[in-house]
C-alpha cells in the first residue's frame, strides 16, 4: 500500500493514544495502592499479575547480558530503562511516540536527557547506538513490524530483546483466522500474528524464543471464567504466595500447549547469545521485581502532579531541580546517538533543537526531548533493507521474511464492504457466544 494509508493509520493511532493514555493512568491511581506502605501487595489483578511477570521474564534476561546501554522502543508508562540501570548500572533510554510520556517525571528514573519523541518504524538513532534495545508489547500493533524489527536490529550493538502476548499465533491456520478479523479502521488495534517459523525466520534461526506466560503454570487458567479469575487473584495479597505464583508462573518457559505470547532475545553480530536463566535466583529476582514496583508505585502521585501541570500549560510547568526547564537544550551525549528520521543524517544541537547536517532540517525539542517524527516518507528501510538486515544470505528466511512483509501490507487497508458486515457479524457472534454457552 502507499504512504497515504499507512499515514492514516499511525495519524489515527497517534491520536487516540494522546487522548487515552492520560485518563488511563489517572484511572489506574484511582483504583486505588496495590502495594501498602511497607511495600506488601494489598490489592492485586490479571492486569498487574501479568505486568509484573512480564518484568520478571525480562529483569531474568537482563541478568544474563553483558551491557552498559538499554534503550526501551516505545516504553510507554513503564520503567525499563530505570529497571536497568538499578539492576545492572546500565545508562537507560526512554522513547515513544507520545511526547508527554518522555519528559521527565522526576529524579528517580532518569529521563532527563535520556529521553527521544519518535514514531516507528523510523528509529531516529545511529546505528548499533545501544548495547541493548528492548520492544515490549508493541510489536502487536505496529503498521510496519517488519520494517520495526530491521530497525531494531539496526540500533542495537549486541541484543534485542522483545516481547508480544497476542503475536504469536498456535498455525497458520490459527493465523489466518486472527488476521481476518483484524479492523485495521480501529486505531492500535492488534494486527499483527506470526507463527513460531514466521518468528525465527524475522528474527534468526539462533535467536531465543520462549513464551510470556504459560496456562498451566499462571496462578489460575486464563479460560476459565473472569469472575473466578478476578477472585482468585484479588486474594494474592500476601507477598510470599505472590512471590511463589510469580516463580511458578515462568517455570516452564517452553512453546508447546498452553503457552501464550513469545518472548525474543536475538544476539547481534558476533555477541554471544547465553543459556537460558537458571531458576535458582528466580526468588531473589522476584522480590527485587515487587520491590521496583512499590518504588514505582509510590513515586506516583508526584507523577501525576508534574503530568497535570505540564498539560495545563507545558510553558509554565514547575520547574526545578527536579524539573528540567522547557527550553532545555538537547544533551550533547544524546544528540551523539541520534541521526535524521528524514534522510539518515548527523543531528547537532542547536539551542532546544536539533538540526540535521545533511538536510538541515530542524526538529523542535522541550524539556530536553527532541521530537524526531519524521517529516516526509522515506526514512523507513527498504523491503531489500529489511532482508538484508534479518536474513543475510539465508534464501529460506528470505522466502519467508518476503511472505510476511506482503501479507501485512495487504491487511493496512481498510476493510471494505463486505468483509465490514461479516465484521460486524463476528463481533456480534463473539459478544453473544459465551451467553449462548451459558444457557446450554
Amino acid at each position: 500500500m502507499g504512504e497515504s494509508t499507512s499515514s492514516s493509520v499511525e495519524a489515527r493511532t497517534q491520536e487516540w493514544l494522546e487522548e487515552s493514555f492520560a485518563p488511563g493512568i489517572i484511572a489506574a491511581h484511582d483504583a486505588g495502592p496495590v502495594f501498602g506502605p511497607d511495600g506488601q501487595p494489598r490489592r492485586m489483578s490479571r492486569y498487574v499479575f501479568g505486568r509484573l511477570l512480564r518484568k520478571l521474564k525480562i529483569v531474568r534476561w537482563l541478568d544474563q547480558l553483558e551491557f552498559d546501554t538499554f534503550l526501551d522502543v516505545a516504553s510507554g508508562w513503564e520503567h525499563y530503562p530505570f529497571l536497568a540501570r538499578e539492576r545492572r548500572g546500565a545508562e537507560g533510554y526512554y522513547s515513544d511516540r507520545v511526547h508527554a510520556l518522555n519528559v521527565p517525571d522526576g529524579p528517580a528514573y532518569g529521563k532527563q536527557d535520556h529521553g527521544v519523541t519518535l514514531q516507528l518504524p523510523v528509529l531516529p538513532f545511529r546505528d548499533g547506538a545501544f548495547d541493548v534495545v528492548l520492544c515490549s508489547e508493541v510489536f502487536e500493533h505496529l503498521v510496519r513490524p517488519v520494517e520495526t524489527i530491521a530497525e531494531l536490529s539496526r540500533v542495537a550493538r549486541r541484543y534485542v530483546i522483545l516481547t508480544s502476548l497476542e503475536a504469536r499465533a498456535a498455525s497458520a491456520w490459527r493465523r489466518r483466522q486472527l488476521q481476518w478479523r483484524v479492523d485495521t479502521r480501529r486505531p492500535h488495534v492488534e494486527r499483527n500474528f506470526l507463527t513460531l517459523p514466521e518468528l525465527r525466520a524475522l528474527f534468526g534461526g539462533a535467536a531465543h524464543i520462549e513464551n510470556l506466560e504459560h496456562a498451566n503454570r499462571m496462578p489460575i487458567n486464563p479460560l476459565r471464567p473472569e469472575a473466578e479469575q478476578d477472585a482468585l487473584y484479588a486474594g494474592l495479597v500476601d507477598r510470599t504466595r505472590l512471590r511463589g505464583s510469580l516463580c511458578h508462573a515462568i517455570s516452564d518457559p517452553g512453546l508447546g500447549a498452553g503457552s501464550m505470547g513469545v518472548l525474543v532475545v536475538k544476539a547481534i553480530g558476533d555477541a554471544p547469545l547465553p543459556r537460558p536463566p537458571s531458576r535458582n535466583d528466580d526468588v531473589e529476582r522476584a522480590d527485587w521485581v515487587l520491590d521496583k514496583a512499590a518504588f514505582e508505585e509510590a513515586h506516583n502521585e508526584w507523577n501525576l502532579a508534574h503530568f497535570a501541570a505540564i498539560q495545563r500549560d507545558p510553558w509554565r510547568a514547575p520547574v526545578g531541580p527536579d524539573v528540567p526547564a522547557p527550553a532545555r537544550p538537547v544533551a550533547p551525549a544524546l544528540a551523539a546517538r541520534l541521526r535524521c528520521p528524514d534522510c539518515r543524517g548527523e543531528l547537532v544541537g542547536d539551542g532546544p533543537a536539533v538540526v540535521c547536517r545533511a538536510c538541515a532540517t530542524r526538529f523542535a525539542a522541550d524539556y530536553g526531548v527532541p521530537i524526531l517524527v519524521p517529516g516526509r516518507p522515506g526514512g523507513e528501510p527498504t523491503l531489500a533493507e529489511c532482508l538484508e538486515r534479518l536474513c543475510g544470505d539465508d534464501a529460506t528466511a528470505r522466502r519467508s521474511v518476503e511472505r510476511v512483509y506482503r501479507r501485512l501490507r495487504r491487511y493496512e487497508r481498510p476493510p471494505g464492504l463486505l468483509r465490514r458486515a461479516l465484521l460486524e457479524l463476528d463481533r456480534v457472534w463473539q459478544a453473544e457466544a459465551p451467553a449462548m454457552r451459558g444457557h446450554k
